[in-house]
């Protein structure tokens, strides 16, 4: 529901009365906070009743990088506000790793927002404060998804990605779901060593139905509302408007089920001797040997290798979806695509990573996509959002401890002084005249500082051989209508806290004279 076109006529009054005793503190806060000794000036940034307006009546819940984007250009790369809750909002990818990177002691917290362990979400590493249990949780992440341990999983995701491509060939329409099933089965092998059905999987179902109900409650607007009007929490949850309380027992149910079933998988199968190897088998082996007491307890280990599966999940099947519609928008880029792949791969084979380094096009293709489009413009909202852990001064502004600091990725994305015509998709402009590859990686769009993805290079790889993968064996094109003729895409995104392309016409026929299945199993 759009809490915010449908709050209850009876709250107004109540939203009145907070508003005018916030804008009362925060008018006297602008002007002198504790621990300013240098009584320096806040960043610019509008006024309460210019943000409560824009965020009520203006700002769409589910794009807010678009008022924030206006925001920027009117006010700077660095827009200060405060709604009871302090938040700065950077758009320069140079300010951010000036802050979030080289001061990164200061900007590892996380807000303080109790509707994610409402939802039953507080345990994933995101939303964990900067303390001893995200440094246990982040140890399991280096250790596994390290860019030297990439390796170990590769032959995981070569496999998925060849499944990945007989799933399209049987059913060509249903792209999404099979996006969805590759990247969940590469992220489970690796991290339960649990082998995912090609469709209807149990345990990918609980997944996707404890993140549904995640995605499409937790807005920004529902985050920032319910966190700071806490006493809603205790009116009657029929009331109208109040359904973001109803769902919480039935997401906190489902998340139960996410934490447990995968790991009593992996216990079950060390016991019978069947298990393969993942990160989870290797800890509990490890923890019976003895190391237990240094590394985790069951629950946190739950808990990590939860967090490190839905946390990539959605996000990469999001980008491997607009991937597809870009290359059903754009057949010329597409065309020069195969050629490459044809030239280094040729036809008798499919693509594996020793091939990367000889695809520049490709790979630019794969940059421009997550540049074209963000699956998390905001840098994931404000699930992911620094927090400041102490005082900061920046270019002669002061920034207060608990700052909520928030990176519009969209907006660095789209930056006209970098990226010429950004809502154009153009692969061309991560390649030098020379036909190498620029030094813009677009790492950007996995974070910054010590909140940085951490399995940014297992999703990286996993876009990277599904998108080559696809591209080998597949032609795509838009799909036709009675009369033959194309039948034009206008570009539409779903709403939620992850954003994707809505559903769209296309078509996916093989491109090779050998049979795809026969093709899948060659061995290079």
């Amino acid at each position: 529901m759009d809490i915010a076109r449908s709050i209850p006529m009876w709250l107004l009054p109540v939203v009145g009365i907070v508003g005018v005793l916030v804008i009362k503190s925060s008018a006297s806060a602008r002007q002198f906070i504790i621990g300013n000794p240098h009584r320096l000036g806040l960043p610019p940034g509008p006024s309460l009743w210019h943000v409560m307006k824009g965020i009520l009546f203006t700002m769409d819940p589910y794009q807010p990088w678009l008022l924030f984007t206006e925001w920027n250009k009117r006010y700077g790369h660095l827009t200060y506000f405060d709604i009871g809750q302090r938040m700065l909002i950077i758009d320069s990818e140079h300010i951010a790793r000036e802050l979030l990177d080289k001061r990164s002691a200061k900007y590892s917290g996380r807000p303080e927002f109790p509707t994610m362990s409402l939802y039953g979400w507080g345990f994933t590493t995101i939303a964990l404060h900067y303390n001893d249990k995200w440094r246990q949780h982040r140890r399991f992440y280096q250790h596994g998804f390290r860019l030297e341990a990439l390796l170990n999983w590769r032959p995981f995701q070569l496999r998925h990605a060849h499944t990945l491509l007989l799933n399209l060939l049987s059913s060509p329409g249903q792209a999404a779901d099979h996006f969805a099933t590759f990247t969940a089965s590469t992220v489970m092998a690796a991290t339960y060593g649990y082998a995912t059905l090609p469709r209807d999987d149990p345990l990918l179902d609980i997944v996707n139905r404890t993140m549904a109900i995640f995605a499409q409650s937790t807005t920004m607007f529902n985050l920032i509302f319910f966190s700071t009007f806490r006493f809603l929490e205790y009116l009657p949850t029929w009331l109208p408007g109040l359904s973001f309380y109803r769902d919480a027992p039935v997401s906190r149910k489902n998340v139960r089920k996410m934490l447990d079933a995968p790991f009593e998988f992996v216990e079950k199968s060390m016991a019978d001797g069947s298990a393969e190897p993942s990160l989870v088998s290797e800890f509990l082996a490890r923890m019976s040997e003895g190391e237990g007491n240094r590394l985790f307890d069951q629950e946190i280990l739950k808990e990590v290798a939860a967090s490190a599966f839905s946390a990539g999940v959605e996000s990469t099947s999001s980008v491997l979806v607009a991937f597809l519609l870009a290359m059903t928008m754009h057949p010329r880029v597409q065309e020069r695509a195969h050629s490459e792949i044809d030239a280094v791969v040729g036809r008798g084979r499919l693509p594996n990573f020793d091939d990367r380094a000889s695809l520049p096009y490709v790979e630019a293709v794969l940059r421009e996509t997550l540049r074209w489009f963000s699956s998390v413009p905001a840098g994931k909202y404000m699930r992911v959002a620094h927090a400041t852990t102490e005082d900061d001064v920046y270019n002669g502004f002061f920034i207060p401890k608990k700052t909520i600091v928030m990176v519009n990725v969209w907006a660095i994305a789209h930056d006209e002084s970098r990226y010429q015509d950004p809502h154009i998709f153009n692969p061309s402009r991560f390649l030098t005249p020379e036909g190498k590859l620029t030094d813009d990686n677009m790492y950007y769009v996995f974070g910054f500082g010590r909140r940085i993805c951490p399995g940014r290079h297992l999703a990286e790889a996993a876009m990277w051989i599904a998108a080559t993968s696809i591209l080998a064996a597949f032609q795509i094109r838009k799909a036709k209508n009675e009369c033959g003729e194309d039948i034009e895409i206008i570009p539409q995104f779903t709403r939620g806290q992850l954003v994707r392309p809505a559903p769209f016409m296309y078509e996916i026929t093989p491109r090779s004279d050998v049979e795809l299945e026969k093709l899948v199993r060659i061995k290079d």
